[in-house]
């Protein structure tokens, strides 16, 4: 994947935001600084299917457990490894990028007996990256009955746990995960769920991070110094049934074409209280919602059409009204934010994959705070998988959907209820999320 710009380098306070923040005295404090962090590759696998997994830039190792026999490989539908040997090594391959492949052992009749797919992708060399889940190497693995998982591990992360259609399975502390609780006729999503804290993100800037979050989370009445303090980690893969995963690569149907990506943030009070006493504007009206892909009420939303068939990407954008009040709900003045903080920037379109980066900085017309932050990079293959990652603030709430090609049902990609507006300044810790797919 591509270096993305930081999300976050120094948050200004500037006239614009959807509602005021209490000063917090560190204006002009911060400052941003990229570090370049070499990558981690698995050294080896965990999975109960794999023996070694390793990747680099340009190639994957795979070793898989078995006696010597004859086994087949495929990398997507084409032939790339028949022999004995239980293991392969696929060169020339580009850095960042997923590969799907296909291992059949045969018996002496050139019968398939077992199969086993994986997806992983290759690494990235080193980068300058705000949002570590982007390059974050994830391998899954399946066979009939089984699905696993294994990740490179998160700085500063002690434990993982993982959910399986919302549903908590258990704790993990190594960076793997084996499923034997699978029917090959269903779909499934899993959930690895993280936090850690603020200060192990950044060691140049963290101490004066951290003693702010805390401080905020000591004084807010609906928060915390641990909500405050702690960044989150959501990471999410769709899993399509076995049955259609484990054929043989030339049965399997892509549906390239148009894909439609909703970004929404809104406010879930219906009114929200200027901090700033010595504001005219006292009250703010919310949105007064909960998630819903559909709604007409919101602070900002974003539209990226994805045209995988015809590789593009094109960007609609749209900002809701801001309303400000007195203390008896007298209406002072209204406006609408500018649009302008919202680009869809550095789109690369290739034979095989459309990838973009989608940047939102959105202030509030009527008082000056900080701006709603995020930022989300996504890539959509031709073969119909998909991978977004993305991070932003911890308020107000974020949610965002995904129409693929052919329907019209809005699919849930991401939800993040707000944890206060104070999580709005650069200060605060921000969620990290990734979700991507692997049904075909």
């Amino acid at each position: 994947m591509n270096s993305q710009t930081q999300l976050k380098t120094l948050k200004t306070t500037r006239t614009g935001k959807f509602l005021p923040i209490a000063a917090l005295g560190i204006a002009g404090t911060l400052y941003a600084v990229n570090l370049n962090r070499r990558r981690k590759t698995a050294a080896s696998s965990h999975s109960r299917m794999l023996k070694n997994i390793e990747q680099d830039a340009k190639q994957i190792k795979l070793e898989w457990k078995g006696p010597r026999r004859p086994y087949r490989v495929f990398r997507g539908e084409e032939l790339i490894y028949e022999g004995l040997e239980p293991k392969l090594v696929d060169q020339n391959l580009v850095p960042g990028t997923l590969y799907t492949y296909c291992i059949e052992a045969l018996d002496d009749h050139g019968n398939v007996e077992v199969k086993m797919r994986i997806q992983t992708t290759t690494s990235v060399d080193l980068k300058e990256r705000d949002n570590i889940l982007e390059d974050l190497l994830i391998t899954t693995i399946v066979t009939h009955g089984q699905i696993g998982f294994e990740w490179e591990p998160i700085e500063g992360v002690s434990e993982y746990s993982i959910f399986r259609n919302g549903i908590k399975l258990e704790t993990v502390t190594s960076c793997a995960f084996t499923d034997k609780n699978i029917n090959d006729d269903d779909d499934y999503n899993y959930t690895i769920k993280a936090r850690r804290p603020l200060q192990r993100s950044d060691k140049i800037k963290w101490e004066l991070k951290s003693v702010v979050a805390n401080a905020v989370g000591a004084i807010k009445k609906d928060s915390s110094t641990e909500m405050a303090a702690d960044e989150e980690f959501t990471i999410t893969k769709r899993i399509g049934p076995l049955k259609d995963l484990l054929k043989s690569p030339q049965e399997s149907k892509h549906k390239s074409g148009n894909w439609q990506l909703r970004y929404t943030t809104f406010l879930k009070e219906e009114w929200l209280k200027n901090p700033n006493a010595a504001s005219e504007d006292q009250i703010f009206k919310g949105d007064h919602r909960t998630f819903d892909p559909e709604s007409s009420e919101f602070r900002t939303r974003s539209d990226v059409f994805i045209d995988t068939d015809n590789p593009s990407a094109l960007l609609s954008k749209a900002t809701g009204n801001t309303e400000a009040f007195t203390k008896k709900h007298e209406q002072l003045e209204s406006a609408s934010a500018s649009d302008e903080g919202i680009q869809l920037e550095k789109v690369l379109t290739e034979d095989d994959r459309v990838q973009f980066h989608l940047n939102h900085s959105v202030s509030n017309p009527l008082v000056v705070s900080p701006a709603i932050d995020y930022h989300v990079c996504g890539t959509f293959y031709k073969d119909n998988e998909f991978d977004l990652v993305g991070i932003h603030d911890q308020a107000p709430e974020h949610e965002i959907y995904l129409k693929e090609p052919g329907t019209d049902e809005w699919q849930v990609i991401h939800q993040a209820h707000s944890k206060g507006l104070e999580m709005m300044a650069d200060p605060m810790a921000n969620h990290y999320w990734r979700y991507s797919t692997f049904t075909n």
